[in-house]
Order: C-alpha cells, then structure tokens, then sequence
C-alpha cells in the first residue's frame, strides 16, 4: 500500500507543477495591468488663436508656409512693378510671449521702363523671424525678420536698336560698339522687414509684409505683398 501511495504521488505531481506554474503567471499578468488610464498629454491648449507649439503636445508645430503677391519697386532704374513670392518657416525656439523660426523666402519681380524690361529672382536661404505673440487674443501677430539673399537680375532690351556702322568703326576702333539684347547680374545681399500676420483660423492666415533687400553695392528692391500663409 505505502508503494502504491507513492507511485500515485509520483504519477499526480507534474499535474499540479502545471497548475501552480500556470497560477503564478496568471498572477503577474494581473499585477502588471495598469490600474488607472495613462495620464493626458503635458499642458492645457485652448481653441482659437492661441495653440500648442514647439511640440508641447501632439498637434501643431508652429510651421508655416505660404504664397505672396503684391507691388514692388525695381532696382536698376525700372520703377515700379509686380512681385510673387514663396516661403516656409520653422520653429527653432520659443521664449515668454515670442517665438523665433528660420525661414527660406524666394520671390521674382519685374517690371518695365520704355524699351527696358526687368527680371529680379530673390532667394533667401537664410533668414530669421523674430514673432510677437502676445496679441494672439485679438489674433494679431507682427514680426521682424532678416536675412541674406543671392539675386539673378535679368534685364531684356526688345526695341534697342543696334547702332548703324560706317568706315569710321572698322576694327579695332569699332569693337565693343555692338548692343547685346539682354543682360544678366548676379549679386549678393541681404534683406530686413516686417509685417503683421492676421490668424483666421487654426490653420490660415493671412499676412501684411514689407521687405527692404539690398541688391549688389548700390540696387534696392522695396517690395509689399498680401500673404497667404498656411499652418501646421
């Protein structure tokens, strides 16, 4: 009898190896399951003109980017003319009740004087902007930015005539009397300006800008746009 006890015993104790293993599992199981919900995202954003920015919370960045068109005022004599431009900003730091970003600005601009017609592309590869928003409860935001730009002028001549050519310009006297049809200017600047951005929603606003570029050692280019600057 005290044989078959202990064959029985022997038989029966995997069994319950099985079942106290499994029963310690299931215990830890229900230890580590949390309690109570995860906690909210950092902060308390509220809706209207005023939002969440430099990734305090999933949401907006504070990028921007847009499309301007407005009046320009030529360098090289031209006058008065167009302007459409391009841009896009990126946060870089936030501080109080302003925000600093770096922003990439490209524009063109023309015009036209008698037989003279202008072609300026401006691009700015680099430029800070410096924004107020401590008027976000009317939704209103000025800023200041500044920059450095390359310029490609392009200055097109259609109704020059060239010059008539007698016995008197034979070479050598005669060279360089010839009239070319265009010409082209590469320079090195940099701008400063302002503005005022007025947010219509959460994700659209629209911007007043004036931009002062200084283009080569002695041309200026005055420029105001309307822009359309689109948030995320």
């Amino acid at each position: 009898m005290a044989w078959g006890r202990m064959i029985k015993a022997h038989r029966t104790s995997p069994v319950a190896g099985l079942l106290a293993a499994a029963l310690l599992i299931a215990g830890t199981a229900v230890a580590q399951e949390p309690s109570t919900p995860p906690p909210p995202a950092g902060g308390s954003g509220q809706a209207g003109s005023r939002y969440h920015e430099l990734l305090p919370d999933i949401g907006l960045i504070g990028a921007q980017v847009g499309a301007a068109a407005g009046w320009s005022h030529n360098p090289y004599g031209i006058g008065s003319g167009w302007e459409l431009g391009a841009f896009i900003d990126l946060p870089l730091a936030r501080h109080g009740s302003s925000r600093l970003s770096y922003e990439i600005w490209m524009s063109l601009s023309g015009g036209s004087a008698s037989s003279e017609r202008l072609r300026l592309l401006d691009v700015s590869p680099f430029a800070l902007k410096y924004t107020f928003t401590r008027f976000d409860g009317v939704r209103l935001r000025p800023y200041l930015t500044a920059g450095v730009d390359v310029t490609l002028a392009v200055m097109d001549f259609p109704g020059r005539p060239f010059p008539d050519f007698d016995i008197r310009d034979a070479p050598p006297s005669g060279f360089g009397r010839t009239t070319s049809a265009s010409d082209t200017t590469l320079g090195l600047g940099a701008h400063a300006g302002g503005g005022v951005e007025l947010r219509v929603s959460r994700g659209f606003s629209l911007n007043l800008d004036y931009r002062y570029t200084r283009a080569e050692a002695d041309q200026s280019l005055h420029s105001a746009t309307a822009v359309f600057g689109f948030h995320w």
